[in-house]
């Protein structure tokens, strides 16, 4: 039997009851081992190693042990060398079913031998996880986004190297403007879809916990009030999406800008642009803060005003 000694514990790593419960509950699993179980009366070794990405390593690693996993016996000694390197044996236990190994600043990025020799009873069974501490979101501005807005995350342990940092709005990931270790900032893809969603927070490929946001949804138009008309005549535009806000809402008659009268959320009131007609197919385009309507709709210039009666026009 190999005899552990208490020299083998390096107080550099050793953290049993060091990681605060607001720390550990900021650490995810970035990688664990199978179960690990023994053979009666023989000792076991299982070689292994931990594996970071480019920029893990500069964030905060810990190692945890779990003895007697699954319901199952447990181990009854242990010796564990990382990078060829004794770092604990089972006095870490402490009599306990766990201990943990601060590991940070103590890697480089890829592959680290972790060797892992136990002995006990027969089917005694351990097993180890690496955690990393996540990024984490505190506050999203403004509540309610749009795709020409600038967006602000405010939070913690994110980066201010930016190649290292992504933004996902649902499955679609965006690359921030810049970023800090408490803030990111980024524009919204001009095809996002609008409504609720999750916004995440990836540093060196570790994501944060999902927030929900919400994207302000392309505005729709459903009916026009005319069919035909001059120009410099008011025309009523029906549907959603729209703004309260006349000067968040942009008119176009073709290319030409309209001076939009009245607004709410489901309908506009313009004046038609003074321009050449008649002129028929006239396609006519609403932008609510920076999104523009996606349907074909269009009009006559005539100098006749026509009524529509329910005659489609896309």
């Amino acid at each position: 039997m190999i005899k552990t000694r208490a020299v083998f514990v390096l107080p550099l790593f050793f953290m049993a009851s060091c990681l605060t419960s607001a720390a550990a509950e900021n650490m995810v699993v970035l990688q664990e081992s199978k179960p690990l179980v023994t053979r009666a009366g023989a000792w076991h070794t299982w070689n292994d190693h931990i594996h970071l990405k480019a920029g893990q390593e500069k964030l905060p690693l810990s190692l945890t042990f779990n003895n007697g996993v699954d319901n199952r016996p447990q181990i009854t000694d242990l010796v564990v060398e990382l990078n060829r390197k004794p770092i604990a044996t089972f006095k870490n236990f402490g009599g306990g079913d766990k201990f943990t190994i601060d590991l940070t600043g103590q890697l480089a990025s890829g592959n680290t031998p972790l060797m892992v020799k136990g002995f006990g009873p027969s089917g005694a069974r351990l097993n180890w996880k690496v955690f990393i501490v996540r990024p984490q979101i505190s506050e999203v501005k403004p509540d309610l986004m749009s795709v020409v807005d600038t967006v602000t995350i405010l939070g913690k342990n994110f980066s201010d190297r930016l190649e290292r940092v992504k933004v996902y709005i649902g499955k679609k990931q965006i690359k921030p403007l810049n970023s800090t270790e408490g803030k990111i900032e980024f524009k919204p893809l001009t095809d996002q879809d609008g409504g609720s969603t999750n916004l995440i927070v990836a540093v060196s490929d570790v994501k944060s916990a999902p927030v929900k946001v919400t994207m302000r949804s392309h505005p729709h138009i459903t009916r026009l009030n005319l069919l035909a008309s001059p120009p410099e005549h008011p025309v009523t535009i029906s549907g959603s999406g729209f703004s309260p806000v006349v000067a968040e809402n942009v008119v176009t008659f073709g290319k030409i800008k309209a001076h939009v009268v009245s607004a709410t959320e489901s309908s506009i009131t313009c004046i038609i642009p003074n321009m050449h007609f008649p002129k028929w197919h006239v396609p006519i385009v609403v932008t609510t803060n920076g999104m523009s309507t996606k349907e074909r709709v269009y009009i006559h210039l005539d100098i006749r005003v026509v009524e529509n009666e329910g005659v489609p026009m896309r």
